[in-house]
């Protein structure tokens, strides 16, 4: 009996073996068949890797050279050389350092027609752009409503009342300047 068992125990490892002789033989066989695209595709893999590597450098030393360039400005804010430097590094930055020169000589016509130019160009950040609107007087996408609302307190100080309804109804209910509305238009007489 123990002569069939290992019988039978060498058989099953012998067919294992053979299983795993085969299945390494047709993995070797597709290697060789597929190798040209196999090859293709880990290039391209490591070529991804490594453009994303570099860009992501490039980016991080951008930002590094940009701060630091906003950081020289912010003690010596005449220097024509450095805002030039900034204006062709990093634009948002730029933006963000002629506002806030801007906050402390809102007269200052050069800046406002700088600023007015960056307005329109497309390369600005459009959180940036509506701030930017803000400080041109322009209409703001985010503050929309309050635009609205500004208006509508307008046209009542003008006894505009059924024009200054119609903008004030304009105003979603979910706005957050819903109360203030409803507050404007019952001060006003004007019925809900």
């Amino acid at each position: 009996m123990t002569l069939k068992d290992n019988l039978k125990a060498v058989k099953t490892e012998l067919s294992t073996e053979e299983q795993f002789i085969e299945k390494f033989i047709k993995s070797e066989r597709f290697i060789k068949k597929y190798k040209f695209y196999i090859l293709i595709i880990l290039a391209l893999i490591l070529l991804y890797f490594a453009i994303t590597f570099i860009v992501d450098t490039l980016k991080e030393k951008n930002i590094k050279e940009s701060n630091e360039i906003y950081a020289s400005l912010m003690n010596s804010p005449n220097d024509k050389a450095k805002l030039a430097e900034l204006k062709e590094k990093n634009l948002n930055l730029y933006v963000i350092f002629l506002m806030s020169k801007l906050s402390k000589e809102p007269e200052n016509k050069e800046l406002l027609a700088e600023l007015s130019s960056l307005y329109k160009d497309k390369n600005i950040n459009n959180y940036l752009k509506n701030i930017l609107a803000l400080d041109l007087n322009e209409q703001s996408f985010f503050l929309k409503d309050f635009d609205k609302l500004l208006e509508a307190y307008k046209l009542l100080e003008e006894d505009k009342i059924e024009e200054a309804n119609i903008l004030l109804s304009k105003i979603k209910t979910d706005s957050t300047l819903e109360q203030i509305a409803k507050n404007l238009k019952h001060y006003q007489g004007i019925g809900q």
